[in-house]
């Protein structure tokens, strides 16, 4: 595949950003299940109903250091594909905990890559006008009692080391 113009980003191959994506504790699932879990998000993004998740220091939001907005976020989860699935992890936060105790199911994270070329806000200062990044997605399909609510993050893949 070449290098693609997609919103203010260059999409990049698969495995050209050479960082491994750190997705535990994993579970099994199926290619029809991550198929479902695409499509369901491909609906979600057309009736502009995904809820994006709240940066935190650890992981901050993709637009605080490049250019990167609402629209690309839009463009590159329409744009996701079988290849860049990772895995399908525990959902082990405190909320997803709490959601268990009141009786709602357990909730589990698909967590996708997306390698990319992104400009640098700060270009000017740095002299650094873009970087090739590895995007980190994860995708929470919480099933509430009525419906399915898709929380997504997007972050720069920060490797353990």
């Amino acid at each position: 595949m070449a290098e693609e113009q997609i919103g203010h980003l260059l999409k990049l191959p698969i495995g050209s950003v050479k960082q491994n994506i750190d997705a535990e504790p994993r579970v099994p699932h199926t290619q029809a299940e991550v198929d479902q879990v695409l499509h369901d998000l491909y609906i979600s993004v057309d009736r502009k109903n995904y809820v994006p998740h709240t940066p935190t220091v650890e992981n901050p939001a993709l637009s605080d250091e490049y250019i990167f907005d609402t629209e690309d976020e839009n463009l590159v989860l329409k744009d996701l594909k079988q290849e860049n699935f990772v895995g399908k992890i525990l959902d082990l936060s405190k909320g997803a905990k709490k959601r268990k105790k009141m009786g709602l199911p357990q909730e589990y994270l698909y967590v996708f890559q997306y390698p990319c070329k992104l400009i640098r806000r700060d270009a000017d200062d740095s002299g650094i006008v873009s970087k090739n990044v590895l995007i980190y997605i994860k995708i929470n399909n919480r099933k509430t009692p009525y419906e399915k609510v898709f929380i997504v993050s997007f972050h720069e893949n920060r490797e353990k080391k």
